[in-house]
């Protein structure tokens, strides 16, 4: 079912969908920008229709309604453990076609890695609806499309905004079709994707397919020195990365004696300093270009080499926009690439003829 819809329409659509579900979005965080009197485009939790932004690009990544940043896993209370309770309310969640696929790989990362099912994650996770929010063109940094991440099947119903008002709607789901039923009028649009970047990447699999291969090369390459300085570990690119899913679990403690307290887990970073350190004080990966490797190799190399599907990389551009010292993350993927393709020509001029 294609349908327009005018604004008091799809007003009235968001009405009768709260009754139900609760349905968030991109929206603005009243002056809660990183810069002074600005304000910060999130998920939450929106109200009406005219709360949704849909012509920029969000700031954050919608991964956080199904991983929060913080989560209390259970409470404590003497011998007594109490599991957290999350609303029970279903979520209907407007996203763009790179943000449905970067759930591709959150899911792998919670549901099937290692054999096991996160149970935090998978409650919030069976309670998406998902909404395709089609993009009018191709944002600044984004580079979707190198990475196929632009296009997807994976949602109940698209929607496409015209910038006169209202929006055509497409549902592929008999549960939202209900609400669609005695509003707008039936029109001809199909769901369309974007299927241009100004940014584009070639990954270092379209160079060599072995993955054990481009480790060797990138490993102690001296591309990534230029990181120790200019990366200063603040882990931006990974607060606003869609497919970033580290996390530290850490006790709070309420009161000792009577055992009161929680166990939560938060958001952690492979870019800052702390992230791999053991007892004893050592790291892995003291400096920020080691770790911005380590990080370069898992989105585009190492995710890719054990899950055998896709990048887990999306090419959404967040990290380009974040970062501080305008470090762009596409650039680094057309470096390893560049250095891979030199290499191996390197390599096979001087094999024996």
């Amino acid at each position: 079912m294609s349908k327009f819809l005018t604004n008091d329409e799809l007003q009235g659509v968001i009405s009768d969908l709260k009754e139900t579900y609760r349905v968030m979005s991109p929206m603005y965080e009243r002056m809660g920008g990183r810069f002074a009197h600005t304000d910060n485009l999130i998920y939450d939790e929106i109200e009406s229709f005219s709360d949704i932004v849909w012509k920029e690009k969000s700031h954050f990544s919608p991964k956080e309604v199904v991983f929060p940043i913080t989560e209390t896993l259970f409470w404590l209370d003497g011998n007594e453990l109490r599991e957290s309770k999350v609303d029970p309310r279903p979520v209907v969640l407007f996203l763009r076609a790179c943000d449905i696929n970067a759930l591709k790989s959150l899911d792998h990362m919670f549901l099937k890695n290692g054999g096991n099912e996160d149970f935090y994650y998978k409650r919030l996770r069976e309670k998406l609806k998902l909404v395709l929010i089609e993009c009018e063109s191709s944002f600044e940094n984004c580079f979707c499309v190198s990475m196929n991440a632009n296009t997807t099947t994976n949602f109940a119903a698209s929607i496409r905004f015209s910038s006169g008002g209202g929006a055509d709607v497409v549902t592929q789901d008999e549960a939202f079709a209900k609400y669609l039923a005695e509003v707008g009028i039936e029109s001809n649009h199909k769901t369309g994707f974007v299927q241009e970047n100004h940014v584009k990447v070639r990954t270092p699999d379209q160079i060599c397919g072995d993955p054990i291969k481009v480790r060797e090369i990138l490993t102690g390459n001296p591309v990534w020195n230029e990181y120790d300085s200019r990366c200063i570990g603040c882990g931006r690119c990974t607060t606003s990365c869609p497919t970033c899913s580290c996390y530290s679990v850490f006790d709070v403690v309420y009161n000792q004696e009577a055992k009161v307290g929680e166990r939560r887990r938060q958001h952690a970073s492979c870019m800052t300093g702390n992230f791999t350190d053991m007892a004893g004080g050592h790291q892995f990966r003291q400096k920020t270009g080691e770790r911005l490797r380590y990080r370069a190799l898992h989105k585009v190399n190492d995710f890719k080499a054990r899950q055998g599907e896709h990048h887990m990389c999306v090419g959404c551009g967040r990290c380009d926009d974040r970062c501080p010292h305008y470090i762009s993350f596409s650039n680094i993927i057309n470096k390893m690439s560049d250095q891979i393709e030199l290499t191996l020509k390197n390599e096979a001029e001087n094999v024996p003829v």
